[in-house]
């Protein structure tokens, strides 16, 4: 249990660095609808407070996720920036550019035999097909240019030696243009929900309309974990190995 000095000192602390610290936070944020990605810069007792939320509630909430048991691989901020960034390529970079073409063409479907009943479908194909524009160019700017000039600190502080310029701006302007994306990327997912009812389909929805709402969800959330692990974690450790270069 938390002392008042401790509770005090914790409300001051932003939504990103307790769940960097701590993933198991981040089922306590969901429950609560605390962005813990986009406005993972919020404190945590102004969050609390938009949110019409106890702190001392939320705060035992928090106190009970972190008794419970984890793996060590699960603690993304103990991991080199490097493999890090490779983690998040394979893991979350290969699920979002498959999922993009195959809710794409979900959505389409839907779209054009539903849409008479539920016109906001239309709305929802077209909002994906530019979201998954975005996204991929997205994807690929950190691909081609953010993770390999993170790759090139960690390899020039690994050997003492100062890394290369980057191609076209620094690692901290990059990461300021990448943030910016996800902040575009969190309101079309959020346009998106609204549309969808909370990606709740309707009663005379098919299996494929289901399974459409389905992987929009699941999207939704991977998503949200995706950007977590860069604005959070990766983004400011790599500001401060630049600084520090």
């Amino acid at each position: 249990m938390l002392n008042e000095t401790q509770e005090a000192n914790y409300i001051q602390k932003t939504i990103g660095e307790i769940a960097a610290s701590d993933f198991r936070a981040i089922q306590v944020f969901e429950k609560y609808g605390i962005d813990f990605c986009c406005g993972g810069q919020k404190t945590f007792g102004d969050a609390c407070t938009e949110k019409g939320l106890s702190t001392g509630q939320v705060l035992q909430e928090l106190e009970q996720a972190a008794q419970s048991t984890s793996g060590p691989g699960e603690r993304y901020d103990m991991w080199e920036l490097d493999f890090l960034a490779d983690y998040i390529v394979n893991q979350y970079h290969t699920y979002t550019k498959s999922m993009l073409l195959r809710v794409g063409d979900l959505a389409d479907k839907v779209a054009e035999v539903h849409g008479d009943r539920h016109p906001e479908t239309h709305l929802i194909a077209q909002k994906w097909r530019k979201l998954g524009e975005e996204m991929t160019a997205h994807l690929q700017k950190e691909e081609r240019l953010l993770f390999p000039q993170i790759k090139r600190l960690v390899q020039g502080e690994k050997n003492s030696q100062r890394p290369a310029s980057p191609p076209l701006s620094s690692t901290h302007q990059l990461i300021r243009e990448i943030e910016a994306e996800h902040e575009t990327v969190g309101e079309s997912l959020a346009e998106i929900e609204t549309l969808s009812h909370g990606f709740t389909p309707p009663q005379d929805a098919c299996n494929t309309y289901r399974a459409l709402y389905g992987y929009l969800a699941e999207f939704n959330e991977n998503t949200k974990k995706h950007v977590h692990l860069e604005n959070n974690i990766l983004f400011p450790k790599a500001i401060h190995l630049e600084k520090h270069k």
